[in-house]
């Protein structure tokens, strides 16, 4: 081996192990988180294929939900591609140094074996169990004929003619752009046992000399890998042509960070051209720092790696790159972290959103089948009213139609005969005294004078009426109008069917076509016509009489004086109470149909809710937990536990010195017997999760997930520590002050609560803790939830317990009722159970007490303020029971007379 190949290894043996081991074990991490990750990928794609799949949201809303495809392709490169660590440099030997002292061995030969001018080709390293090398094209592609890069594998630094291109003629060049006279020189690829990289990770070595635009070097060699950037600095400042590959870079790879690593000059050219003092270093840092590399602030400050969108990743610089080979693996540690960290914050963000849509979906849905019957019903009450408005509108308008049409016959009167007297009749034979020869000509004078009359007449008749039908019109379609806009207002479509509104809508436009103004061929003129007709049938002649003016005259005047405005009154009105009686009943008919077709509908509604409750809300919240523990895990490792504090049914509780840069926490570790309980502890986390600082809540930092355990996985909530529970405190006696502080902060707590549209349902002694101050907050959120989202079921403890929860439908007032029978723990100042509740067997014996109106007895101590409060919190009765916001009021006033010593 040449003196020039015999690369100064600085590390130690020792070193070198611990350097092997630490760099090993973040792949593996890494490696084993994205494993994490494409299960939790998997099982979302599940959830959501089966919740399209049953229709269970809009199209919309699942199109919102989904992964985009970019997201998408993210998380399969992330799962699926290995990394690859890609040094670059000013200079070969830059590179080549670094290598050899990364790997501890000299694999590439150095300077001057290598000259700053010669072309070197890209040069990629695996691990493999046996020693092998190649060269291939655009990565993949094997060449056979390799010009004897395989004959000789004994070499311990790869010999120079295997990495320097000969010349431009060189065999294994090929023209790539025809355009642009680019080609490209086949890859080195070497194999051999590197159990510093394992088997995922490789390393590449990118070209020098050779003529490559970058976005076409960078698209090559990052089409199967996870890029690692690593830029060796071996000159004293930045040339401008490396300036400019920097910048291109930037061009062509907007998000990704490069490690800068500076190493000593030894054998390298002084290419300084500055007059500054500046120290070579400080100069870089300017330079990288001007390219938008690097920045003045911390990278802690810039991180902004929650935003799933941002720029994800800083730059980095490490001075003396040869020797700190720890922070070097800070930085791979830290970038491969953000890596997986993004891929879990994508999947994140969907499933929260998912939830949200679940949430408002179940809200909608509620809204839906309360509303829907009660504006069915709303809407039987109102057609009913204003079908008897109508009728009475009708029948009281009586008299002034009678009015309206003897003053429209005395104003037309003489001037109808007047016209009727020159009247021409034509198609009738006269003899020469003016008179018919046959009945049937007689008749149709006759008949001829009528309608002429009647034409002028109800003509007349219907101008007077137009001012009269036009306010029974109004308040006709007013009516309606009203009706209708009060009774869905704002309401949208339901999916594949028109809403409640419309649908009446419809049904009304097509009962109600009760035509009431007066065209010459409208249904009133007809009316008219026909009634003034059949008065006339009995009009006969006793011989047969001239067909002069007279003859006419007699016949107009003969037909207006029989005219009766009173029958004629009468009749217009009950043919508009026929046909609205009509209309009515079709109503009924169609809104028996729409409430069918509702009833359906709203079963299938009831049914899909259900389904979002019980089903498909606890699934994708499981993956919730399991997504935002794994972003923990990367983030911040696991919780150390201390020792026991607590322990229940199915967790223990640890002390936790420190986690999250969070002092002083506990560490709840439970291990869920079932899918059930696996959903409550998820929903439980999610909801809690999301509820903004509180200080009457207790704080969750962050969960885990301990995949270490292969059965019984333990999930470890990160909860901020208290100094005790309630049941604790009132064990040793509190101050009656003390007492009503905490009835307040439990109220407090409650309120914000139900502000968010959560119910605690397990309102208890134990789920209460005190500071150090004695100021409570509440906890255990095990079955709290939205109050849209509660499917009836039986929860809570059994003492605390609403009788409306064995009905399975309640409300938020089952943590009213809970806190009255904690406040009378917290009056009592004690933990004794109450004598109503003690001389019960068993837990049904309980329940069947307190459905019967068994409460707890009132004790000597309790002042009536007090009494008064609790008794209400737990009347039988939800709507009894008070706002939470009065009973605060109630306590404050207590609180102020205990100040004020009117209470002891």
């Amino acid at each position: 081996m040449t003196d020039t190949s015999k690369t100064t290894i600085t590390k130690t043996n020792n070193n070198i192990t611990v350097f092997t081991q630490e760099f090993s074990k973040i792949i593996r991490h890494y490696k084993r988180h994205c494993i994490y990750i494409k299960r939790l990928l998997e099982e979302t794609d599940k959830s959501y294929n089966e919740i399209n799949d049953k229709r269970i949201l809009a199209f919309e809303k699942f199109s919102e939900i989904k992964l985009s495809k970019l997201d998408r392709e993210y998380i399969n490169n992330i799962i699926s591609r290995p990394l690859a660590l890609i040094i670059c440099s000013q200079t070969y030997n830059g590179k080549a140094r670094f290598l050899n002292e990364l790997l501890n061995e000299p694999l590439l030969p150095e300077s001057p074996i290598i000259q700053d001018n010669d072309i070197v080709r890209t040069i990629r390293i695996k691990h493999h169990p046996t020693t092998g090398a190649s060269l291939n094209i655009s990565g993949s592609f094997e060449l056979v004929d390799t010009n004897g890069v395989q004959k000789s594998l004994s070499w311990s630094t790869i010999p120079r003619d295997d990495i320097i291109v000969n010349d431009e003629n060189d065999f294994h060049r090929y023209r790539i752009d025809e355009d642009n006279d680019q080609y490209e020189t086949p890859l080195l690829e070497i194999r051999k046992p590197l159990h510093l990289l394992g088997n995922y990770l490789q390393i590449i070595i990118t070209p020098s000399n050779q003529n490559l635009h970058i976005n076409q070097f960078y698209s090559q060699i990052t089409e199967e890998i996870i890029p690692i950037f690593i830029y060796i600095i071996d000159q004293e400042i930045l040339s401008e042509n490396d300036l400019e590959e920097l910048r291109s870079f930037r061009t062509f790879a907007t998000n990704e960070p490069i490690l800068f690593i500076r190493i000593d000059q030894t054998n390298s050219t002084n290419n300084s051209s500055s007059n500054t003092d500046e120290t070579p270093g400080v100069q870089i840092f300017r330079q990288l720092c001007e390219l938008g590399f690097l920045s003045f602030l911390t990278p802690e400050s810039c991180d902004s790696t929650s935003e799933i969108n941002s720029s994800l990743f800083q730059s980095d610089m490490i001075d003396n790159g040869l020797s700190n080979f720890s922070l070097f693996l800070n930085y791979i540690r830290k970038h491969v972290d953000r890596l997986t960290l993004r891929a879990v914050n994508i999947l994140q963000h969907s499933q929260e959103l998912c939830l949200d849509v679940f949430n408002d979906s179940a809200f909608e849905m509620a809204r839906d089948m309360l509303i829907t019957p009660k504006r069915l019903s709303y809407t039987r009450e109102k057609e009913k009213d204003l079908y008897e408005s109508l009728i009475s509108l009708t029948n009281s308008r009586q008299n002034e139609i009678q009015r309206i049409i003897f003053e429209a016959v005395n104003e037309i009167q003489e001037m109808l005969i007047d016209q009727a007297c020159s009247l021409e009749i034509s198609g009738i034979e006269l003899t020469d005294q003016l008179t018919v020869k046959t009945a049937r000509d007689l008749k149709k004078c006759t008949s001829v004078i009528q309608d002429f009359v009647l034409t002028r007449l109800n003509k007349a008749i219907g101008e007077k009426l137009s001012c009269s039908v036009s306010i029974l019109h109004q308040d006709y379609v007013g009516t309606l109008t009203r009706c209708l806009s009060n009774l869905e207002r704002n309401q949208d479509d339901d999916e594949g069917s028109a809403s409640a509104s419309k649908a009446l809508q419809e049904i009304l436009q097509s009962a109600y076509q009760v035509n009431i103004s007066l065209p010459t061929n409208s249904n009133l003129i007809k009316i008219l016509i026909n009634k003034m007709k059949e008065l006339f049938r009995t009009f006969s002649w006793s011989n047969c009489p001239r067909i002069d003016p007279d003859f006419k005259r007699s016949v107009a005047l003969n037909m207006l004086q029989n005219i009766s405005d009173v029958k004629l009154a009468k009749s217009v009105c009950t043919q508009l109470n026929d046909r609205i009686r009509m209309s009515h009943d079709n109503f009924e008919t169609l809104l028996k149909q729409l409430e069918h077709r509702h009833s359906d509908r709203l079963k299938s509604t009831e049914d899909k809710q259900q389904r979002v409750r019980k089903e498909f809300t606890p699934k994708i919240a499981r993956h919730l937990l399991e997504s935002t523990s794994l972003k923990d895990l990367i983030k911040y490792g696991l919780p150390q536990q201390g020792r026991e504090v607590g322990r229940g049914q199915y967790g223990v509780v640890y002390e936790c010195d420190s986690w999250a840069n969070q002092r002083s926490c506990v560490l709840k570790s439970v291990i869920p017997p079932d899918d059930r309980h696996w959903n409550d502890l998820a929903l439980e986390f999610h909801y809690l999760r999301r509820i903004p600082d509180h200080p009457r809540i207790v704080k969750l930092i962050g969960s885990v997930i301990d995949y270490s355990y292969r059965d019984n996985t333990p999930v470890l909530l990160v909860m901020e520590r208290l100094t005790r529970d309630l049941y604790i405190a009132l064990k040793h006696k509190l101050p009656f002050e003390t007492r009503i502080h905490i009835a307040l902060d439990v109220i407090e707590g409650l309120r914000y609560l139900h502000g968010l549209g959560l119910v605690h349902r397990d309102i208890k002694l134990k789920n209460v803790l005190l500071d150090g101050f004695n100021r409570a907050r509440i906890t255990d959120l095990g079955f709290c939830k939205p109050e849209v989202m509660m499917s009836g079921s039986l929860v809570g403890t059994p003492i605390h317990m609403a009788p409306e929860l064995f009905t399975s439908k309640y409300d938020h007032t089952v943590d009213v009722y809970a806190f009255g029978i904690l406040f009378w723990y917290i009056c009592s100042n004690g933990i004794k159970l109450p004598n109503n509740f003690d001389v019960c067997s068993s837990k049904d014996v309980l329940w069947s007490k307190v459905k019967q109106g068994i409460r707890p007895e009132r004790l000597n101590n309790f002042p009536d303020e007090c009494w008064e409060i609790m008794s209400k919190c737990w009347d039988p009765q939800p709507p009894q029971r008070p706002y939470l916001g009065e009973v605060q009021e109630k306590l404050e006033r207590i609180l102020s007379k205990t100040n004020k010593n009117v209470l002891c």
